[in-house]
């Protein structure tokens, strides 16, 4: 399995090297995608899964047909950690 994930933070006043654009991130991902998304309360990872970081741009850039929002898993606390998990490399 692949993970493909990022994190958004809902306040950066006390996080050192948040993104630049973690602010126009947050806003994109709330006003457009959170909706969409299934929120889940956490995310168990298995023994045989990749787990491939990604910036917040490049994570959207993986969310093409077949593929859609509706297969991203979030979960929220005090930063939002955008999921999708695939069988097959993206």
């Amino acid at each position: 399995m692949y993970l493909y994930k990022t994190t958004i933070f809902k306040d950066t006043s006390n996080v050192i090297g948040a993104s630049a654009s973690n602010d126009a991130d947050k806003s994109d991902f709330e006003t457009n995608y959170k909706g969409t998304a299934l929120k889940v309360d956490s995310i168990e990872i298995n023994e045989t899964t990749f787990i491939i970081e990604k910036s917040y741009a490049d994570f959207v850039a993986l969310i093409q047909s077949p593929i859609s929002w509706v297969d991203v898993r979030y979960t929220e606390s005090n930063q939002y950690g955008i999921n999708l998990l695939t069988e097959n490399p993206i």
